[in-house]
């Protein structure tokens, strides 16, 4: 089953088991009309007032189990959030596409939609005859292609439009939109080939929504504050995660491959600089296995510490 093949699936079946966590962090289950939008979330609606509402304004981390009736099923796990906005239209369009008959519930103040943003899934079937089960792909993590430099350039972008780029990233959004066409195909060519500097982006579908850069500093060269390298070393630069990824482990998987790319390099650690009041940055990157080695110092964007993951 691939990404199309689960959209049609959830779709034909209608419905499903949605599992939250209570209070006490016991699990607590619903079956729901359940259908999916053409980005593969999953949407149902549910009373404000009921106990699954309450759990995932708690904590957003639900698993759903689709079909079931004729042997074939789809586990699934994600992070719920409740839309608004032009993000609500968008997937009421895609429930009352499914379910026309709820039009009224979903006008009604006291009913509120439910999105599921998809971080894993198993598809399995097991009719009479067959017996296999299979991950389903969601989510594509890759190096860059030199060919997809305004693609890049715009992720950039918009990470240099964040709320908290000034504490994060080295140029601002003037500086970086400023720049040439020609700076930013270089900059991705050099990214998409070679051992000395790799992009690693995340695409959800269609649409680029994270981004890590692996450098290589070697021995007796500069790094990028200035100061000499004692020792060949990979440094992670330019982590971004667009603001709906948030949450649902994205980055950890950025960071992985980024590990994975530094080690069958030969390297031993992988190391990255993180403001002092970056909190938000560094809780991330201590649940990706990164540490504080205990060097901090003053770059452009002011105090740093650095943060060191062993390979």
């Amino acid at each position: 089953m691939d990404r199309a093949e689960l959209i049609a699936y959830v779709r034909s079946q209608g419905d499903g088991v949605v599992s939250s966590l209570g209070r006490d962090g016991a699990p607590q289950a619903a079956y729901l009309p359940i259908t999916a939008t053409d980005r593969a979330e999953l949407v149902f609606d549910a009373r404000a007032t009921s106990r699954k509402i309450a759990n995932l304004r708690r904590d957003p981390r639900v698993a759903v189990v689709v079909g079931g009736r004729d042997g074939t099923t789809l586990q699934c796990e994600g992070v719920a959030d409740l839309p608004d906005g032009a993000e609500r239209e968008r997937c009421a369009r895609a429930y009352l596409g499914a379910f026309p008959q709820f039009a009224a519930s979903l006008s009604d103040e006291g009913v509120v939609l439910v999105q599921v943003r998809l971080t894993w899934a198993r598809y399995g079937d097991y009719r009479p005859g067959f017996s296999s089960s299979a991950e389903v792909p969601l989510l594509v993590i890759r190096r860059v292609r030199a060919d997809e430099w305004v693609l890049a350039r715009d992720l950039r972008l918009d990470a240099l439009r964040d709320a908290d780029a000034g504490i994060a990233f080295l140029e601002t959004y003037e500086r970086a939109s400023a720049q040439p066409d020609e700076l930013y195909r270089d900059r991705t060519s050099r990214a998409a080939e070679g051992d000395d500097v790799a992009q690693l982006v995340a695409i959800d579908g269609d649409t680029w929504v994270g981004s890590v850069t692996v450098l290589v500093q070697r021995a007796g060269t500069l790094d990028y504050r200035g100061d000499p390298v004692e020792r060949s070393r990979a440094v992670v630069v330019g982590v971004y995660v667009r603001p709906e990824h948030r949450g649902d482990g994205l980055i950890d998987r950025l960071l992985d491959a980024a590990a994975r790319w530094s080690r069958e390099r030969g390297f031993d650690a992988l190391s990255l600089g993180v403001h002092q009041d970056n909190a938000r940055a560094q809780g991330a990157y201590r649940r990706a296995g990164f540490a504080p080695s205990g060097v901090r110092f003053t770059g452009s964007i002011g105090p740093e510490l650095e943060m060191v993951r062993p390979l």
